[in-house]
């Protein structure tokens, strides 16, 4: 399955790049990851809570590709999903275009209950684009 989404940041694609593509940022702006933890370079064990009413669960996150300030891909992998990220960001005369999209599959999850998750994972996209931007936009910064 994949998600595309898009949003426009009053910032420069630079400010945008420092707090993205570092996933020890991720608490700041996805309210589904509680902690992150350096384990080598370029990767990540993240504790998130994907689903309502689970636990969490770990998830190890490995950067691909990096072109800064411009584009960034990354695999998540969690014991239920396999997902592919990148990140856009484009210059725009307001700031920067950020653009997520997101190939992923469930490892054992039954097909209808993967229909019905799929809108789940467009809104989780949106709702942490759009907190990005208000993150960015009220003036913070990576910590």
């Amino acid at each position: 399955m994949r998600v595309e989404e898009s949003v426009d940041i009053a910032v420069p694609p630079e400010r945008v790049w420092d707090l993205v593509a570092d996933p020890e940022n991720d608490p700041r702006w996805c309210d589904k990851v509680q902690s992150v933890e350096a384990i080598a370079p370029g990767r990540w064990r993240v504790m998130h809570k994907p689903l309502p009413f689970r636990p969490p669960v770990e998830l190890l996150v490995e950067h691909d590709v990096l072109e800064p300030p411009r584009r960034l891909t990354m695999r998540e992998e969690d014991d239920g999903s396999t997902f592919v990220v990148e990140y856009r960001l484009a210059a725009t005369a307001a700031g920067t275009r950020f653009t997520q999209t997101s190939e992923f599959e469930w490892k054992r999850m039954p097909r209808l209950l993967q229909r019905l998750l799929a809108p789940g994972v467009r809104r989780d996209v949106r709702r942490q684009l759009r907190a990005v931007r208000r993150l960015l936009e009220a003036g913070g910064a990576p910590a």
